[in-house]
């Protein structure tokens, strides 16, 4: 990784020195690994089973989401999915705020792997 791929990254929220130690710093295995939030469907479950007013499964689809944001080091994400994943366990499903924040995180997110 150059030092403008970090540098980017690292301006965008991700904890890329963190991150890169869970890796044993194989950098290709972290762009392989990043690369596959691209295709992870625990959003689409999320925002699919709080659409439906399904706890359970909006709950499973946020915990999912948190640990693979976790992983990856894409903190931003991740603070947002902890008191969520909170409430959905208590099955509060007060979280249109937090959803439509989710959503535009997500989306950024998502721009900003597909560029690298």
């Amino acid at each position: 990784m150059d030092a403008g791929q970090k540098e980017f990254l690292e301006g965008k929220g991700f904890d890329v020195d963190g991150t890169m130690k869970r890796f044993l710093n194989n950098e290709a295995l972290y762009f392989k690994c990043l690369k596959k939030f691209l295709d992870d469907s625990s959003f689409d479950k999320l925002k699919e089973a709080y659409e439906k007013g399904n706890s359970k499964e909006a709950f499973e689809g946020a915990h999912t989401m948190k640990g693979f944001v976790s992983n990856l080091g894409i903190n931003d994400l991740y603070h947002l999915l902890i008191p969520m994943v909170e409430k959905l366990r208590a099955q509060d499903m007060n979280l249109d705020d937090e959803m439509k924040q989710l959503e535009v995180l997500y989306q950024d997110t998502y721009k900003i792997i597909e560029e690298l």
